[in-house]
């Protein structure tokens, strides 16, 4: 097992993730309140009200309460999809650098299997393994390198 890693990532995404849910909840009951408080009269548009009295429900106050309602649903929809997919995208390029860190390590033991030859046979030397292009730093151990401050001989 792989050791996980950026522990604070995965919880801001979780937290994302909430809190699309959350927003999602609230702009459904949103929408409803906005669409109940249009049929009970609640929400006017004084510019386009008759002298009819203010208690009474007019079919203005009904279409602004509708209105009002697809307004928050629409708006409160876009806000969770938006937040659902920054969580999800964190989860990826989480996904992306362990399974990365997994096949470097798989890589690893390939290459180390390979360069141990089966008894009575030299092993294969470093140059001739396809691998050893792709990891370069597995062989910073190799007593051929040299340390920096040491000079480079030329043989």
């Amino acid at each position: 097992m792989i050791k996980k890693k950026y522990r604070t990532l995965r919880f801001v995404a979780f937290i994302g993730q909430v809190l699309a849910w959350v927003a999602l909840v609230l702009s459904i009951l949103g929408a409803i309140g906005a669409v109940g408080l249009g049929l009970m009269g609640y929400i006017a548009i004084p510019a386009m009200e008759t002298g009819s009295g203010a208690n009474s429900i007019s079919m203005i106050s009904v279409i602004a309460g509708v209105t009002s309602g697809i307004a928050i649903l629409v708006f409160g929809i876009v806000n969770f999809i938006v937040l659902l997919a920054t969580a999800e995208f964190l989860h990826v390029q989480i996904d992306t650098e362990q399974n990365t860190r997994l096949g470097a390590e798989y890589m690893r033991q390939l290459l180390q299997t390979q360069l141990q030859a089966p008894s009575g046979q030299s092993p294969m030397p470093v140059e001739a393994s396809p691998i050893a292009t792709l990891l370069p730093e597995a062989y910073a151990a190799e007593p051929t390198m040299t340390t920096p401050s040491a000079p480079l001989r030329k043989d």
